[in-house]
């Protein structure tokens, strides 16, 4: 049952996250280009030290990732064919139908190539899209809603995984990347993607189903993947960031609407931001009784667990089983999931 709906106005948020840059982290600031108030954060999250490393990381980039399809090719196959044409692949251990491409030939590029075209892979811009997947799918077998679905990695991965023999419904607000994920539908000839262009939040009105699995990667600020767009060091401000807080407060409210009883979400964002994991869904679980959070089915390598307070916010014991990555630690782009299920 919901306790109350009453979501905090963009003003409320704000004095929650507001924070005061000290004279280090306007330095830092300035030296790396960042809005300062991030800087402050990292320290206070990090300490000085692994907060130069992180923006150093950012400061790098990554290898992409090729996953195969296994629904068209196994992976030993696309494996060699890919090194034929010259590329040099590492085996990524927790994703054994997965590669990062450590380096490629002058031509094709990795999304240029004949079996890139009949569908054999996806590229993904990195390995860390892979796990909410993974650990939402572990032993299901359903029905599945991807409600923030373009361009599509995530929703091809899952009717993979389920071999083309139950629904996901992929759904997407922005028309542009929806075009892209039904490129990637018919490029890797998947059956059961049905894709709707629709705000997230509207869609416990306009679907009556509800789901066994949801996976909510919500549009977010993107600051866990500053090394691919430089300039999200400064396009967030604290109260753009508010607003987002608050959109993304009213998609996982939605979105576990659309669970059915005992089902499963994936509270996916590409931040490291504590505004739009922690404190967000610390809010849902203060305004609803009928979800709690679940531990991860597996552990795929040791990733950093949430925080358990931040700005004199204390958090609940169970954010240590939502999974933070760290790109100066883990070698991937930021990302956050935590996996919530819907009860009586």
């Amino acid at each position: 049952m919901v306790k109350h709906q009453r979501i905090p106005s963009i003003d409320n948020i704000l004095r929650d996250i507001y924070i005061e840059p000290s004279i280090v982290s306007r330095k830092l600031a300035s030296k790396y280009r960042y809005l300062p108030y991030m800087i402050e954060r990292y320290i206070k999250i990090l300490g000085i030290n692994e907060t130069i490393d992180l923006l150093n990381t950012f400061e790098k980039p990554l290898k992409p990732v090729v996953r195969t399809n296994t629904l068209l090719i196994d992976e030993d196959t696309l494996y060699e064919r890919l090194n034929q044409l010259g590329f040099k692949l590492e085996r990524i251990n927790w994703s054994r139908e997965s590669f990062r491409v450590a380096s490629a030939p002058k031509s094709p590029s990795i999304g240029a190539t004949h079996e890139y075209l009949k569908g054999y892979y996806y590229v993904h811009r990195d390995s860390a899209s892979l796990v909410p997947v993974k650990l939402l799918m572990h032993e299901f077998e359903g029905d599945v809603l991807d409600a923030c679905a373009a361009p599509g990695g995530k929703a091809t991965y899952i009717a993979q995984i389920l071999n083309n023999k139950y629904e996901v419904l992929a759904n997407d607000l922005v028309l542009y990347r929806l075009k892209a994920l039904i490129g990637h539908v018919a490029r890797m000839r998947i059956k059961d993607i049905v894709v709707t262009w629709s705000d997230a939040r509207k869609l416990p009105i306009l679907i009556d189903k509800r789901y066994g699995r949801v996976l909510l990667d919500v549009p977010c600020s993107g600051e866990g993947t500053i090394m691919f767009d430089q300039g999200r060091k400064t396009r967030t401000s604290l109260k753009d960031l508010a607003r987002i807080a608050r959109r993304e407060t009213e998609i996982l409210l939605s979105g576990i609407d659309m669970l059915e009883e005992n089902g499963i979400l994936a509270y996916v964002t590409c931040s490291i931001a504590p505004e739009e994991n922690e404190y967000v869904v610390a809010k849902v679980l203060e305004m609803r009784d009928d979800v709690e959070i679940v531990k991860p089915p597996l552990k795929l390598f040791d990733w950093s667990p949430w925080l358990k307070s931040y700005l004199g916010m204390d958090f609940p014991d169970e954010f240590r089983y939502c999974i933070r990555i760290w790109p100066h630690i883990h070698g991937m782009i930021g990302l956050t999931t935590c996996l919530l299920r819907r009860i009586k």
